[in-house]
């Protein structure tokens, strides 16, 4: 990828897509399909912007507030994973501050996602957790959170570039401002 605004652009589309509105649309089976795409599409954009280093630290080393809730000891399947209450401790939530990388792997690793809708009937959360980390807790990601990480990327471009050989690796070290 030689070019990212048409990435940027794209992440910003969805930012905009996942913002408050007045009156959104009824729930449908295809909005929540084209939602959950989305999402996992976007923070595949993200990584990859972070991984070609397209975006500036602000972005790479940017975090996320979110939620967590420790599973009860039950070994999530195939069969059982979209059995929440009976996994996780829904109870206890455990507020955290992660790693955008850390996140994204969540969406495109994603053995388990749930989208939630509010009172309003916006999108107000996804319930996500890697094929890595289903035994051991689940994730609420606020949507509002999610749209925020989209428009810092699509509005980061960075301007200046350091590069530092690392014998250790045999390659350089990138970090962008």
């Amino acid at each position: 990828m030689i070019e990212s605004r048409y990435w940027k652009e794209d992440l910003d589309r969805i930012a905009r897509d996942l913002e408050r509105v007045p009156n959104p649309q009824r729930w449908s089976e295809r909005a929540h399909c084209v939602l959950e795409r989305d999402l996992m599409v976007g923070f595949f954009m993200i990584r990859r912007l972070i991984e070609l280093h397209k975006v500036s630290t602000i972005t790479s080393r940017g975090t996320l507030t979110v939620f967590s809730y420790d599973a009860v000891g039950k070994n999530v399947t195939r069969l059982n994973s979209y059995q929440i209450s009976e996994l996780y401790d829904l109870e206890r939530e455990v507020p955290a501050r992660k790693r955008t990388l850390y996140v994204a792997n969540q969406f495109i690793h994603a053995y388990t996602s749930l989208v939630a809708r509010g009172e309003t009937r916006n999108w107000s959360d996804v319930l996500v957790v890697s094929d890595y980390d289903r035994n051991d807790r689940i994730w609420r990601v606020p949507v509002s959170e999610i749209g925020r990480v989209f428009h810092t990327a699509a509005n980061d471009y960075p301007h200046t570039v350091n590069m530092m050989f690392n014998d250790k690796t045999g390659d350089y070290d990138v970090e962008t401002n």
